[in-house]
């Protein structure tokens, strides 16, 4: 028997079977190490990067990347991998220090104390220098490599396109499941006595065999919800990579204590992979006699003793059972948004259909209540499924802008949704003498909603699954028919309010007909674009009609002055014409009235009235010249002496005379 430097007694290290069996010890750790190494580098780590350089080659390679098996199932195989190693490298320390352990005691002289202080790291054994830093650096290592594989390969939102066999991948992830069991049974047959980190390191191996089994069963209820029309959360996924990253956590924590601790005696040499958080993956962990009894022997604390404990065990199940009631009873109340309605189903039959509000009704399963939507509108585009919606998890565009700079396209608030797509449809057409086809490309959005009665509500619930598709379908269907019942010349010549009215008028009979419950609020014609070789002609043809439209403006407008100016003219010679002819009558009215009092005149004067108009007419006919009226009843020498010679004759005369 050996004594140390307390003086205290050393027991001999062959007759330990953790020394002395530790070449078996070795084979064991070796041929479990071997087998986490290969599959973590032959299945795993090429196939993740293989994947990550050359997304889309496999649907279902992908989908595994998406739920992050890569991930999790390579952290949690390296954080077990480096708890076999650091057994691994303790063990092959213990039978290095069985090997190198002298047989006596050499003895020590008290004058020869500080030679064998000088010499106290020199005589160190391998187990306990192994046990030091060595070890603390391999688990640091292993701690970072395994949290950042769960880091780069996490599970990732949204699904992918394309047909997987989940079910395969089931099956698929069994396989290393399998093998890692068998790791961790043959860790487990091995006794404490010949490994004392067996129990620790069984707990370790269980955390890939819970990865894989986890990530079997979601693969398979992803498989089983996608034929069931259930749309998988991302969450558990990212519960087992918390659960990995907690035990590689709590590992590198561990280990960093190693430097601030004394090196230990070769008997008592561990490798640092205990972890509580891995320690609850063994059975019976979570029962609680046996926290009890860790409580007890770990931090002396018997909390069978503790009358509070004692008192909570005693009324922990009435008030179990009465919060269980009271949740039971509480799942039938049910509060319905204002954009909401709700199906009262009363032990599977709909019985009521409950407006926005608070309602209190059986509890669940007697009493059920499925939501459906009220008054929401809906817009749909014509033709897109075939584009595919933009994936959930491809990542947003990173925002560059600065204050200074242009301003980003998110920033963009002048539309309300983005822009459809055209969609080419065949249409008849006539090319000289011969019938042939073009395309037509057209935009439309429909907009619909669940129709506000009651029951167009229980047929929108009950009587469709996905009115999006129905309603682009419908929509899809009705435009070919309509374009397909056309021609090139009728369709571009029909107004587009005409077109959106016909088609609305269909699809909504579409949608009664198959008792959908939707109601199309309206169907708006975005945009209808000739095909490419008729666009210039149908162009030019409008540009003609525009022209010959100005055309026949201009010569209406000219046309109207004309008729304006003739009519202006007509009227003045209207009106000059009824002037004269008022003068003419009024004349002739004079005339009339003169006549008849010229008559009345001759009636009362006789002649005398005719001489006298004789004389009056023969003075205005004669109205330059002198006249004289002379009287027959003068007498010869009253008579006046009437000169007719001329002024030069009379002058002539005179001066002779």
């Amino acid at each position: 028997m050996m004594r140390n430097q307390a003086n205290e007694p050393v027991p001999e290290l062959a007759a330990l079977p953790a020394f002395a069996d530790a070449a078996a010890a070795i084979r064991a750790l070796g041929q479990v190490a071997v087998v986490q190494a290969g599959m973590l580098a032959v299945l795993l780590l090429p196939a993740a990067f293989l994947i990550a350089a050359r997304p889309g080659r496999s649907p279902n390679l992908d989908a595994m990347v998406h739920a992050g098996a890569g991930g999790l199932i390579g952290g949690a195989l390296t954080v077990s991998l480096t708890g076999t190693l650091c057994c691994l490298l303790l063990a092959w320390g213990r039978r290095r220090s069985l090997r190198a352990a002298p047989t006596a005691a050499p003895p020590v002289a008290p004058l020869r104390i500080a030679r064998w202080r000088r010499g106290r790291r020199a005589a160190l054994s391998p187990v306990t220098r192994l046990a030091g830093w060595p070890q603390a650096v391999l688990m640091l290592a292993g701690s970072a490599a395994a949290a950042g594989l769960v880091q780069h390969f996490g599970p990732v939102a949204g699904d992918i396109a394309g047909p997987v066999g989940w079910p395969g991948i089931a099956g698929l992830l069994l396989l290393p499941t399998f093998l890692v069991m068998v790791c961790e049974r043959v860790v487990a047959a091995v006794p404490s006595e010949r490994l004392p980190e067996g129990g620790r390191l069984a707990a370790l191996l269980r955390l890939p065999v819970l990865v894989l089994l986890a990530l079997a069963g979601l693969a398979a209820t992803r498989g089983f919800g996608l034929a069931a029309g259930f749309v998988q959360s991302v969450w558990p996924a990212r519960i087992l990579a918390v659960l990995v990253l907690a035990v590689a956590a709590e590992l590198a924590v561990r280990t960093l204590a190693v430097w601030f601790l004394p090196l230990p005696a070769p008997e008592r040499a561990r490798a640092a992979i205990g972890s509580v958080v891995a320690g609850l993956l063994q059975p019976g962990a979570l029962h609680p006699a046996g926290m009890a009894q860790r409580l007890r022997t770990q931090r002396g604390i018997d909390i069978s003793r503790s009358w509070a404990v004692g008192y909570t065990l005693r009324a922990a199940p009435p008030v179990l059972l009465f919060l269980l009631a009271l949740s039971w009873g509480l799942s039938g109340v049910t509060s319905i948004g204002l954009s909401e309605r709700g199906s009262y189903e009363r032990f599977g039959a709909p019985v009521a259909m409950l407006r926005p509000g608070l309602h209190v009704l059986l509890p669940w399963p007697f009493g059920r209540v499925r939501r459906v939507e009220y008054g929401v509108v809906h817009a749909v585009p014509v033709g897109t499924e075939a584009a595919g919606p933009t994936p959930a998890g491809t990542p947003a565009a990173i925002d560059t802008a600065t204050a200074d700079g242009d301003p980003p396209t998110s920033a963009n608030r002048l539309w309300d949704s983005q822009p459809g797509v055209d969609i080419p449809y065949l249409i008849a057409s006539r090319s000289g003498d011969r019938q042939s086809f073009e395309t037509v490309s057209v935009d439309v959005r429909v907009l619909y909603r669940v129709g506000l009665s009651d029951q167009a509500a229980r047929d929108a619930l009950y009587g469709s699954v996905d009115p999006d598709l129905l309603v682009r379908s419908l929509s899809g269907r009705l435009l070919a028919r309509f374009f397909a019942d056309r021609t090139l010349p009728q369709v571009l010549g029909e107004r587009r309010e005409r077109v959106a009215g016909e088609l609305r008028a269909d699809l909504q009979a579409q949608l009664d007909q198959r008792h959908s419950g939707l109601e199309v609020v309206a169907l708006i014609v975005e945009s209808m674009h000739p095909p490419g070789g008729a666009a210039s002609a149908y162009r030019s043809v409008q540009a003609a009609q525009i022209v010959a439209s100005t055309r026949e403006a201009e010569e209406a407008g000219r046309a109207h002055g004309t008729f304006s100016v003739a009519a202006r003219d007509a009227h003045e010679v209207q009106d000059q014409a009824q002037g004269l002819a008022a003068e003419l009558v009024g004349a002739a009215q004079v005339d009339r009235a003169q006549a008849d009092a010229d008559a009345l005149a001759f009636r009362s004067g006789g002649r005398a009235f005719l001489l006298e108009r004789y004389f009056s007419n023969l003075r205005q006919a004669l109205p330059r010249s002198g006249l004289e009226i002379v009287d027959h009843r003068l007498q010869h020498q009253d008579m006046p002496m009437i000169d007719l010679r001329g002024a030069a004759s009379g002058a002539m005369a005179g001066d002779g005379r």
